[in-house]
């Protein structure tokens, strides 16, 4: 189903050039990640898509609203006093809902909702910063999801995580489109963008779109790497190999990951 088009997209701060004819067709098929350089325009075309900054009539939406799409930022907690509780959190996406400046209990069913869907319905009355980065990121994620959303765009959304929790959150985002939402993420980790997405952009300034065949074997590799060992980096994650090295090569390996 497609999502939206982008058409010969221009976009300029101050007379600088940021964005060169853009050219994309999303589908919510995809799980489409976006690589490039620092500066290279990721963040202004996100923000472009959610209509933060005007496009100028260069992106047209098809089978979705720009209502229907869920935002989770880079920066989540610019202020550490600022300490409320998980479902509060995910009530904020629901902030345009609230009625007399109260949340109704259909909210907060909601929320909870959401909250399940990223398996943290058990963390609701946990205050947010008694959390994991990786708990933390999936909060987020919930409160994105809570309001009728379709598809999620995410800007670095394991930039503030190790790599245990990094392949969680690529696992959750994983079995979040295979349930129809569509993805659409900025991420510099190769690894993870091989071995998860379907279509690959890398911009910087101008866009080039890849499609990639999902490396299954690298995909198996990674969760066994989460699951069998209690250290693992981007060495182990780039090389293919770990300490159990002859297991990790076998094609037939199946592993499966709990959040």
């Amino acid at each position: 189903m497609e999502f939206f088009s982008i058409k010969n997209l221009n976009y300029s701060y101050n007379k600088e050039c940021v964005l060169k004819n853009i050219n994309l067709t999303y589908n919510n098929q995809d799980f489409l990640s976006i690589i490039g350089p620092n500066g290279a325009g990721k963040s202004t075309l996100i923000k472009l898509i959610l209509g933060l900054l005007n496009s100028h009539n260069s992106i047209t939406f098809k089978q979705i609203k720009k209502t229907e799409i869920g935002y989770v930022p880079q920066h989540t907690l610019a202020n550490p006093n600022f300490n409320p509780r998980v479902l509060e959190i995910v009530l904020m996406g629901l902030i345009n809902k609230k009625k007399f400046g109260f949340y109704k209990q259909e909210d907060k069913n909601k929320a909870l909702e959401a909250l399940k869907k990223v398996q943290m319905q058990d963390f609701w009355n946990k205050k947010i910063n008694q959390l994991s980065g990786g708990q933390r990121q999936r909060v987020f994620i919930a409160r994105a999801l809570v309001d009728e959303c379709k598809m999620l765009i995410l800007d670095e959304p394991t930039a503030s995580v190790d790599s245990k929790s990094a392949i969680q959150i690529f696992e959750l985002l994983k079995s979040l489109h295979e349930k129809g939402i569509g993805i659409l993420l900025v991420c510099h980790d190769i690894n993870l963008v091989l071995a998860y997405s379907d279509k690959i952009a890398h911009l910087n300034k101008e866009l080039f779109l890849h499609s990639n065949q999902k490396e299954k074997k690298k995909n198996d590799f990674l969760k066994h790497l989460y699951e069998n060992h209690s250290h693992f980096c981007d060495v182990e994650m780039s090389l293919n190999s770990c300490l159990c090295n002859h297991k990790c090569k076998d094609e037939n390996l199946k592993t499966t990951v709990s959040f």
